[in-house]
């Protein structure tokens, strides 16, 4: 008999070390964001008992990260039905269950998972991951009294605003949705879940984060109401405009600066700072070391540069250009003219 049990239990760590590296290698697949073939792998797998949480995870989460909310519910509901309380499985599928919810604008769903993962206190990193979007998705009481009002393309939440400013409020971003995405031409999965503050210092305590910013995969903006009316829009809008392969601050800013409804003379201020600095401005250098200047040249100048791209190479050819941000790339767009655009746009400015 003991030799028996002592076949069985050698026979099931034999079992366990042969599945674990399937595991190891669709979870590296997972980080290269490799999604496609890790469904295709995961799937090919999911008859095998002792793997069904880990791979129902994986498929679920890997169908969310492509923005295939609805396929991804039934794995992660799997995974999460049928782990024990605490596990970090468990955690992760109701945490990704929450994003998949918010983005199909089911909301109270998206919030009970996410509460439920926060309660669980599973691990720091899955609890971080659900505390942030229970945060930014409106859901922790703070917003209680907020006044959420849906329109064509946005549901709004205002922390303190009159009936009359709300309906200018709206009025005016639906204009500039409308004029914006005319140009982009983008299909959002969701109306976009902007949340207009009324207190920088509010937003600052509760979300640790200075306004404005956006969440363009989430389709979620946070701004003070006095803030420029396109440029976090042109964030989200921009992001479905194509497939985004590798995004730069000059190009991905600038964009938003350049469509911000503002009327802004930015190039009298880029040229102001080039005189008051006696510093000339060089855009290749800015492109790759973005962070090495301040705000107050780069988010004009950007604007301006974006502005210039489109009006020198059309709509189009921005549009394919802006799947991949970087200056080798827009040479191979462009052309050997970017470089002609880029010395006259410079020269202009450092006058």
């Amino acid at each position: 008999m003991k030799i028996f049990i002592t076949l069985i239990l050698i026979l099931l760590s034999l079992i366990s070390f042969g599945q674990g590296p399937i595991l190891d290698d669709l979870w590296k697949l997972y980080q290269s964001h490799d999604y496609d073939k890790v469904i295709e792998n995961a799937k090919s797998h999911l008859n095998t008992d002792s793997l069904k949480a880990d791979l129902n995870l994986l498929l679920g989460r890997s169908y969310a990260d492509k923005g295939e909310f609805n396929k991804a519910i039934p794995y992660l509901k799997f995974t999460a039905d049928n782990e024990f309380d605490y596990s970090w499985r468990k955690a992760w599928a109701l945490g990704y269950l929450g994003t998949c919810y918010f983005m199909l604008q089911d909301y109270k769903n998206s919030e009970n998972s996410i509460l439920e993962c926060l309660n669980l206190k599973s691990t720091k990193n899955v609890t971080k991951y659900a505390y942030k979007r229970y945060l930014f998705f409106g859901f922790v009481d703070f917003y209680s009294n907020w006044k959420i009002i849906e329109s064509n393309n946005f549901r709004f939440h205002f922390q303190n605003m009159n009936e009359s400013g709300i309906k200018n409020y709206i009025a005016s971003h639906e204009l500039a949705f409308n004029e914006i995405n005319n140009f982009f031409k983008s299909y959002l999965p969701k109306k976009i879940d902007f949340f207009v503050w009324d207190s920088n210092e509010d937003a600052k305590k509760l979300l640790r984060a200075e306004l404005g910013f956006s969440d363009p995969e989430m389709c979620i903006v946070h701004s003070h109401f006095q803030q420029t009316i396109g440029h976090e829009m042109t964030h989200v809008i921009s992001h479905y405009s194509t497939k985004i392969v590798k995004k730069t601050e000059l190009i991905n800013v600038g964009t938003s600066v350049c469509f911000d409804q503002s009327n802004i003379k930015r190039a009298h201020i880029v040229k102001e700072w080039v005189k008051l600095h006696d510093k000339k401005i060089t855009i290749k250098d800015i492109w790759i070391n973005w962070k090495s200047y301040p705000e107050e040249l780069t988010y004009p100048l950007s604007g301006l540069f974006v502005k210039e791209l489109i009006n020198n190479f059309g709509r189009e050819k921005f549009i394919e250009f802006f799947s991949n941000q970087t200056f080798d790339n827009a040479k191979l767009v462009f052309g050997d003219n970017i470089n002609k655009v880029i010395k006259e746009f410079e020269d202009r400015i450092n006058i």
